[in-house]
């Protein structure tokens, strides 16, 4: 076979080859049945709109579907052949050409695209190579010598990857939909349910919410061989980036190394032959990677953001000063809450499983604004909460660590930052004379009957909500949604250098005397920006979600969720969400029963007769 050729199923594909994708849908089985790559190719067709190709490789018959971002040629068209290996892939390896430079210097390639270099790798050095990739992929190769299919997820898993056995069968898709589509019987997971009732927590090992179905963990991956157990390895141990002690050694080493990092991470993930785009919410991550594309890269990152004027949340004013600053114009996005049953029903069509709350419609949206705006590629701030302890609960264990530890100057100061963390908008705090008394009372009194929690620190909190409580379904959120839109998110925070930096940073450089992400807030204030350092309240990138429930309409849709929901063993939660769902006015702290049990019950539907 030619070295770059491909074998195109027209009878299965119809229309033009459209050249390279990084970002797509990869899909594959065992078995003769190529007419069956059109369930997979019509179920994910929003994850590569650009093109689509199946090969047979027997005993495999895989496929992709392309959104065109670097090498448009046909050269770069997947699945690729090489070798008499075979390759399909999805996502980015944003440090493709120095890896090129390093290992294949003498090979002539037939694309300048990152698959080919990834192929070429693989076939040289086989498995190892990973380890040197820095980026967000999901890929199968399938080695003919060993006769082996390797399904291989990235390390904090940005890009999904899931698969399940049937009748002797081994199937993989980059979404849950088209498996769905292919079991006989749909059982949901009642211990995936349960830690999404009780910690909001999804996605965080190999389960999914459908008995059968798997996910590739992130770091991990699986060898199918035929006749032969699945082995499933981790590769990744969360030291691949050697760790210089010496830049922990003071504040001014701790700024200019995280900054030099965090640079280097976001120039990484600007290669692209499309435009590049970014979502701006006002809060420090998404802002701080604005202000170093401006200021150290002189790029001209287009500036999208989410505004509901009016909401204690709304963070636009901070967004337009930062315009201003540097002569450019924001896109702004707002949600029409008047068709917000609909849109939500839409969301969670795409997220599959429900997330932590409605704000799924502020994100859509805004993919939707950026897709219809040309762009296929967008810069986001995910990641750096859950590194740097962004959310008020982790301060607060740091807080309580210190407390029972009796280090009061410590414990004095990051109360202070806790309380300034607080967002009274969110119902997180309660302001006023004499709750500035019993606020300090109470954290003591609650330390001291919890001491087993308080001894936790914040550490620890870091460490769950990276691999369990947050990130997992954060990725999975962003990932579906932006995927959704034919859009590409990036993340220049979970490069890994960045994380293995971030991970050993000690807690003062995480939590300083200006407050929390006090890194952040250090290379911001070293820029000038002291609005945005200065600003302690924590936001988030969300909508106004009590005005959602202020629509009648939206209010009766959920009432009836609530009243059709019947997962056995969750009645308690479900009389919190009817009781709630009642109330005059629906505030913050009211919203998660309702939204967890309905769109529970919205997710039962969608999956009801396998009609995903």
């Amino acid at each position: 076979m030619d070295a770059c050729q491909q074998v195109l199923l027209k009878a299965v594909v119809q229309g033009a080859v459209l050249g390279s994708v990084n970002m797509c849908s990869i899909f594959g089985f065992q078995g003769e049945e190529v007419g069956l790559a059109r369930l997979f190719l019509d179920a994910m067709r929003h994850r590569g709109p650009d093109g689509e190709n199946v090969v047979v490789h027997q005993p495999w018959i895989l496929g992709q579907q392309r959104l065109s971002i670097i090498d448009v040629s046909d050269a770069a068209a997947q699945p690729m052949q090489k070798g008499g290996n075979t390759i399909v892939f999805n996502g980015e390896i944003y440090n493709y050409k120095e890896l090129k430079k390093q290992y294949l210097k003498d090979v002539a390639l037939c694309s300048t695209s990152d698959t080919e270099v990834l192929l070429e790798l693989l076939n040289r050095q086989g498995l190892s190579i990973v380890n040197k990739l820095n980026g967000m992929f999901a890929f199968a190769w399938y080695n003919t010598k060993e006769g082996e299919l390797i399904l291989c997820r990235d390390r904090f898993g940005k890009k999904p990857l899931y698969w399940m056995q049937q009748s002797g069968r081994l199937y993989f898709a980059s979404e849950i939909r088209p498996l769905a589509t292919l079991k006989k019987d749909i059982e949901f997971d009642r211990n995936v349910i349960r830690a999404f009732v009780d910690d909001t927590a999804t996605d965080f090992d190999e389960r999914t919410h459908i008995k059968g179905v798997w996910q590739i963990r992130p770091g991990h991956l699986i060898i199918v061989s035929k006749d032969k157990p699945i082995k499933h390895r981790k590769w990744y141990f969360g030291s691949d980036h050697a760790l210089d002690e010496s830049r922990y050694s003071s504040w001014e080493s701790v700024i200019e190394s995280f900054e030099e990092l965090l640079v280097d991470s976001i120039a990484l993930r600007h290669r692209a032959d499309v435009p590049v785009c970014i979502t701006l919410s006002g809060g420090l991550d998404s802002t701080l990677i604005y202000i170093l594309a401006k200021e150290r890269l002189n790029s001209h990152i287009k500036p999208f953001t989410f505004i509901h004027p009016g909401s204690g949340t709304d963070e636009s004013a901070k967004v337009f000063s930062l315009m201003q600053e540097y002569d450019d114009v924001a896109c702004c996005v707002q949600s029409d809450h008047s068709i917000g049953a609909g849109r939500i029903e839409e969301a969670l069509g795409f997220l599959e499983f429900p997330i932590w709350n409605p704000s799924a419609i502020a994100y859509l949206d805004t993919y939707k604004a950026i897709g219809q705006s040309g762009f296929k590629v967008v810069l986001e701030g995910h990641g750096s909460d859950e590194q740097l302890g962004g959310y008020p609960y982790m301060i607060e264990a740091a807080c309580r660590r210190a407390l029972i530890s009796g280090n009061m100057v410590s414990t004095l100061r990051l109360y202070s930052v806790l309380e300034q963390t607080k967002n009274a908008a969110l119902e997180q705090k309660r302001e006023g004379g004499l709750h500035r008394l019993l606020n300090p009372l109470d954290f003591i009194l609650t330390t001291l009957n919890n001491l087993e929690r308080s001894k936790r620190g914040m550490q620890a909190e870091l460490e769950e909500a990276f691999n369990y409580k947050i990130l997992p379904i954060v990725l999975r959120a962003f990932d579906r949604l932006s995927m959704s839109q034919s859009l590409e998110s990036r993340s220049p925070f979970l490069d890994y250098r960045v994380v293995e930096y971030l991970r050993a940073l000690p807690i003062e450089y995480k939590v300083g005397p200006v407050g929390s992400k006090a890194v952040i807030r250090e290379v911001l204030k070293k820029y000038g920006k002291d609005y945005l350092y200065k600003t302690h309240v924590k936001m988030g990138f969300a909508s106004d979600l009590p005005r959602l429930f202020e629509d009648q309409g939206v209010r009766s849709k959920f009432a009836d969720y609530i009243n059709c929901f019947n997962f056995e063993g969750f009645g308690e939660i479900k009389a919190k969400a009817l009781a709630n769902i009642q109330k005059p006015s629906i505030g913050w702290r009211d919203i998660d029963a309702i939204w967890k049990v309905g769109s529970l019950e919205i997710t039962r539907r969608m999956y009801q007769g396998n009609r995903v």
